[in-house]
């Protein structure tokens, strides 16, 4: 009988990204397995174009006991999964979603993430673990695939009325974070660099970044605004096909990354840290303090070693 697998991942979009690989490593392990995944709605497209995945469930994230209830009981209690991949790893999942299964299904289950060095899971000793001695964590050695989105793909259609030959710029990112977004006036200023270059400037996002978008393309015959025309699993195709990608640290900039573009990412100093992707030489990364810090110039500079390869 084939095993039964779960897998726990739910957004923001560049966390669910840059899981990726841990994903395929988990459909490595099981090739045969039928494997679900535990995410948000708005990233079943993405993440059935991967196609590691099984079967989707929906997880809205609700903070009521009720929404926790129904997730935990139906979805997990009453599957009976052979190993539950939480990929999340968040005080949600562990501290919650994990000791109500358990109590929910009376016995003990292989609840694991994925940590550097391999896969450590929990084995319960008790039915209600609400303190730590009621579980033993074990780790077995697994070593990680990296990730690829290469192979994403959303429907075609939607990508009509692209340039032949463009340069992808993503200005945007995730509600509240305005810190993280390099002002609109200099991906303005990069047009005239790419349109000068042969390159129509593809300016893309949803409209929670409306006002960004519109300040780079209004009034500007070098670019092409393509806001709200593009799905999440449209992304790796829209970066693969152009020149080069500009983009914020958000999600769709890491999608392109994963799916081979070439790439200039500009930072501030403290998620340059976190979230960087070093040691490739078909990415440049830029930081400062604050992101507005950053000239145009240091762009353009970084756009020629990369467009140069």
């Amino acid at each position: 009988m084939a095993e039964n697998i779960l897998v726990i991942k739910h957004g923001a979009l560049g966390d669910f990204v840059m899981a990726s690989g841990r994903m395929r490593t988990v459909r490595q392990r099981h090739p045969s397995a039928h494997i679900a995944l535990v995410t948000e709605a708005f990233l079943f497209g993405l993440a059935r174009s991967m196609g590691f995945f099984d079967e989707f469930i929906e997880d809205s994230r609700g903070y009521r006991f009720g929404v926790w209830w129904r997730v935990i009981k139906r979805t997990i209690a009453d599957r009976k999964w052979d190993v539950i991949y939480d990929l999340q790893s968040s005080n949600r999942t562990l501290c919650r979603y994990y000791p109500l299964a358990l109590w929910a299904t009376g016995r003990a289950m292989k609840w694991g993430r994925l940590v550097p060095g391999g896969l450590r899971y929990r084995v319960s000793t008790r039915k209600i673990p609400w303190l730590p001695w009621f579980w033993r964590n074990v780790t077995e050695p697994i070593a990680w695939l990296p990730a690829d989105l290469s192979m994403c793909h959303g429907p075609a259609a939607r990508l009509d009325g692209l340039p032949d030959r463009y340069a992808l710029l993503i200005p945007g990112c995730s509600a509240g974070n305005a810190q993280k977004r390099w002002p609109p006036a200099r991906y303005r200023e990069l047009t005239r660099f790419f349109a000068a270059r042969g390159l129509r400037s593809v300016v893309m996002g949803t409209q929670a970044e409306a006002a960004e978008i519109d300040a780079i393309c209004d009034g500007n015959p070098d670019a092409v605004n393509f806001r709200g025309k593009s799905a999440v699993a449209d992304i790796p195709a829209l970066a693969k096909g152009a020149a080069v990608v500009v983009g914020n640290d958000t999600g769709p900039s890491h999608i392109a990354f994963y799916a081979g573009a070439r790439l200039v990412m500009v930072f501030r100093d403290s998620d340059f840290r976190r979230a960087a992707h070093r040691n490739v030489a078909r990415v440049v990364n830029l930081h400062a303090p604050a992101i507005a810090d950053i000239p145009t110039a240091a762009v353009v500079e970084a756009l020629g070693k990369v467009m140069d390869q």
